[in-house]
């Protein structure tokens, strides 16, 4: 794509108001039937916004959050986020949040998906504005509609992943709250989703955070939740086995009650389910 290379290498020798002019053009590109054409627009986009700044680019993309098309609505939310990783996020982050407060659902949508692609690509650098976002994914994970409960429990796995060990617990915690009502989702779409957040938050906040909360339904009386949290429990015991044996409740040895001996006179072993604090370590 020749754009990208002159937006690349050669950007100073083109004004401003031709790379407006081109970044119209490109929103008909993310048209395009080939993925290789999508691709290399969205990363033009990135280049255009560190060579004239974000602002304009970042107009352009956000007004382009209303059309009906979903392909292009998917591109955009692509291209926002490629200019937040190249301009930094906070140059790009107000705008977008207050994108949020436009009462359309694909607007709304695309923001929470421009989100989520943005902590996909920034990483650790999210530990800076989790306390920003906070607010807008709790409204996200508490809307009617599926889509945002969806999009927020994406943008809230990649944020979790991102900011694993860096002292964000607390944040990460609040968020779990507004996640876990979700588990009794109907929809494949959803539900994957918010098992993919229940995961990312396993590794942000540890395997036991999550175990205190799957305790409370493993032995629910209806069937249909005892599957759900013995689904997560799963999940929790395939990755994080060793770690959970810090979780379980300490069991005392039952001796007392159960007279040591058997029908032939022979003393009885029983199990001391005791633990020392060695064996936590371990």
């Amino acid at each position: 794509h020749p754009f990208l290379r002159i937006a690349d290498r050669g950007a100073e020798f083109v004004s401003a108001k031709e790379w407006m002019r081109i970044c119209f053009e490109l929103l008909e590109m993310l048209k395009a039937h080939k993925k290789a054409i999508r691709r290399a627009a969205v990363s033009t986009f990135g280049y255009i916004a560190k060579a004239i700044g974000p602002q304009d680019v970042l107009h352009t993309l956000l007004n382009n959050l209303k059309v009906q098309d979903r392909q292009m609505r998917v591109c955009t939310t692509v291209a926002i986020a490629i200019v937040a990783e190249t301009c930094a996020p906070f140059t790009v982050l107000p705008a977008v949040m207050n994108e949020y407060r436009v009462p359309e659902l694909n607007i709304q949508n695309g923001v929470l998906k421009a989100l989520s692609f943005m902590f996909e690509y920034i990483g650790d650098m999210a530990k800076d504005y989790i306390y920003a976002v906070a607010p807008l994914l709790e409204d996200a994970l508490m809307d009617r509609d599926q889509v945002h409960r969806q999009t927020g429990c994406s943008t809230v796995k990649h944020l979790a992943l991102g900011v694993a060990g860096l002292g964000c617990e607390d944040a990460l915690l609040h968020l779990l709250n507004f996640v876990w009502p979700n588990i009794f989702e109907e929809s494949p779409h959803v539900i994957r989703a918010v098992f993919d957040a229940v995961e990312g938050l396993m590794v942000g906040l540890g395997p036991n955070v999550i175990l205190a909360y799957v305790m409370q339904g493993l032995y629910h009386p209806a069937r249909k939740v005892r599957e759900v949290y013995w689904k997560v429990f799963n999940t929790l015991y395939i990755y994080n086995s060793d770690a959970l044996v810090m979780g379980y409740p300490a069991l005392e040895d039952d001796s007392n009650n159960n007279p040591g001996t058997s029908n032939d006179g022979n003393e009885v072993v029983h199990n001391d389910y005791t633990r020392t604090t060695l064996e936590l370590f371990i």
